[in-house]
C-alpha cells in the first residue's frame, strides 16, 4: 500500500462498480494499518459513498471494528450523521447490529463527550 500511495499516478479513490474504494474495503475487513496509512493521505476521500450511500464510517460500524471506529472518530472530517440511501446513520447501523460499544462511542462524539485517551 505504501508503494501505491507514493505513486502519484495511482487514483487511491478509484471505486469498483458498487462504489467501493480501497478505504471502504480496508474499513470493512478491519485492516487497521491500511486504514491508518489512508487516513494520513490527504488525497483519500474519507466520506466517499458507495452506490448505496454508505461511507467507510458506516461500513466500519456495520462490521463492528472498534479500533477502526476510534481512528475514524478522531478525524474531524468524518460525517457521523450522514445517512445512507436507505436513511440509516452509522448509529442506526451499529444499533441494528448490536455493536453496543460503537453505539456508545458515537453517542459520546455526538454530544461532545468523546475522548480518545
Amino acid at each position: 500500500m505504501k508503494i501505491l500511495l507514493n505513486d502519484q499516478r495511482v487514483d487511491i479513490n478509484k471505486a469498483d462498480n458498487y462504489g467501493w474504494a480501497p478505504f471502504h474495503i480496508s474499513c470493512k475487513n478491519g485492516h487497521i494499518d491500511v486504514v491508518k496509512l489512508l487516513l494520513n493521505d490527504d488525497r483519500v476521500q474519507i466520506n466517499k459513498t458507495t452506490k448505496d450511500g454508505a461511507t467507510p464510517f458506516h461500513i466500519a460500524c456495520l462490521h463492528g471494528h472498534i479500533e477502526i471506529m476510534k481512528l475514524l472518530l478522531n478525524e474531524k472530517r468524518i460525517s457521523i450523521r450522514k445517512k445512507t440511501n436507505y436513511g440509516s446513520t452509522a448509529l442506526d447501523i451499529a444499533k441494528e447490529n448490536n455493536h453496543s460499544e460503537i453505539v456508545k462511542l458515537i453517542k459520546e462524539v455526538d454530544t461532545g463527550n468523546y475522548s480518545s485517551t
